[in-house]
């Protein structure tokens, strides 16, 4: 495959994650000023959430949502508890979850996800969770990517509805962790931090707390609990918090600042600065397939297809493209990505943009099952493109991709297939007609 394209895979950046741990820090020596974690800000305040406090005193309905990854994600995590702490706090007042979360994913499909999976429920407060798995769009680990994507969320949400507050919160995993410890910083955080200082927007940082209770020795970050019966196992895999011990040390902590930031409410439009980069993704779209010229077998999967089962949620429409299908448009921009289903049944696409072909694999050793994915093309002008995309007929030795994790094809007939299921074009613009 062309070295210039980098697909994104949902499950892999959280595999990608937890490879990348590593050793625990010294065990504590009794001295706080050993540890630089203790003198880190865990909170900044800022502009607050005076609306949302303001219309749970004086209304009776109030929407609450959540967009991250699978940290966030998780039930019975921090995005439960601290839902259940508005209820039992505010009983008066019925609240309403919008959960926009979807595990492995960063900002910049966050950023194309709005309207449709958190905007549409009229939320009143966002939580914006994306600091372990970053981007997802390359350059990855960069400035640049995580300021554009998160300004895009920021001004989306406010251009729409001005009197939404937004909060974010930035959650860790072993290795950040064990920086944190030394008084590192996570690279993601510090780029979000810059977005939520500009927007006055508050920042809530989870792991600070679990980096103090692991240079006081009172947390094992990355263990079995059962073989740490007077220790804190805070996770079994190094990223993600066990229901029983580590989502409640997430929760407490924004249940902390949230309980502060109660105490000021008011009715405050939020004004959008100039921003702080005018590439930044807020015009990112989310384009129906059926708005591109389709040519061969294409089909869109019904309503009681178990794949329109298990994804409607975040997609309403999916396609099914056979071999030998194209896909054709035109844009403008130099953002290009495709929201789509893998699994045991797609096959490789060949995304040729402005004469250029690359092959894309949509098969990987996580398709034993279906899942949603993206993917982004890489080191594109802003300019007119020309796309087009053709679902090869070529044969994939599937049970030695699948034998990477120890799967075996049981049944053949349900991996036969070399089918591609696209959702959605992702453009920073929109098609040209």
């Amino acid at each position: 495959m062309n070295k210039s394209v980098k697909y994104f895979s949902f499950f892999l950046v959280g595999l990608l994650v937890c490879l990348t741990v590593t050793a625990q820090p010294a065990k504590f020596t009794g001295n706080k000023k050993d540890y630089p974690v203790f003198k880190m800000q865990e909170f900044h305040q800022r502009d607050g959430l005076p609306n949302v406090f303001h219309k749970i005193a004086t209304q009776r309905q109030v929407r609450i949502g959540y967009i991250g990854g699978s940290i966030t994600e998780m039930a019975q995590g921090w995005r439960d508890l601290t839902f259940g702490w508005f209820r039992t706090t505010f009983p008066l007042t019925a609240f309403y979850q919008i959960d926009a979360t979807i595990g492995g994913t960063g900002s910049g499909l966050g950023v194309f996800r709005m309207e449709h999976d958190m905007l549409s429920g009229q939320p009143d407060l966002i939580f914006v969770e994306f600091a372990v798995n970053g981007t997802g769009v390359p350059p990855y680990n960069s400035r640049e990517p995580m300021v554009r994507t998160m300004e895009g969320i920021v001004r989306k949400t406010w251009a729409q509805y001005p009197n939404t507050d937004i909060c974010f919160v930035y959650t860790t995993a072993l290795n950040m962790c064990n920086d944190l410890v030394k008084g590192k910083p996570q690279q993601p955080s510090e780029f979000m931090e810059e977005v939520a200082e500009h927007y006055g927007i508050p920042s809530i940082h989870v792991g600070i707390e679990v980096a103090k209770l692991m240079a006081q020795g009172k947390l094992v970050f990355k263990a079995d609990p059962s073989e740490n019966a007077n220790t804190i196992v805070f996770s079994r895999d190094g990223v993600h918090p066990l229901q029983e011990s580590g989502q409640p040390i997430y929760a407490s902590t924004v249940i902390k600042y949230l309980t502060k930031m109660s105490k000021h409410s008011s009715v405050k439009s939020h004004q959008m600065p100039a921003p702080l980069l005018s590439d930044n993704w807020q015009n990112a779209k989310m384009v129906d397939i059926s708005e591109a010229e389709l040519v061969g077998e294409w089909t869109k999967l019904p309503e009681d297809n178990p794949i329109v089962q298990q994804f409607k949620q975040f997609m309403p429409s999916i396609y099914q493209a056979k071999p030998g299908a194209v896909m054709r448009f035109k844009f403008k921009g130099s953002v290009l990505g495709i929201y789509d289903c893998i699994g045991p049944g797609t096959g490789t696409i060949e995304v040729t943009v402005d004469g250029k072909k690359q092959e894309i694999p949509r098969f990987d050793p996580w398709c034993s099952n279906y899942r949603k994915n993206n993917f982004f093309i890489e080191g594109l002008d802003d300019k007119v493109h020309e796309v087009e995309i053709r679902v090869q007929d070529k044969t994939i030795d599937k049970a030695s991709i699948l034998l990477k994790r120890k799967i075996t094809i049981d049944d053949p007939a349900k991996y036969a297939g070399l089918d591609w299921y696209p959702a959605n074009v992702m453009v920073v613009g929109g098609l040209i007609k």
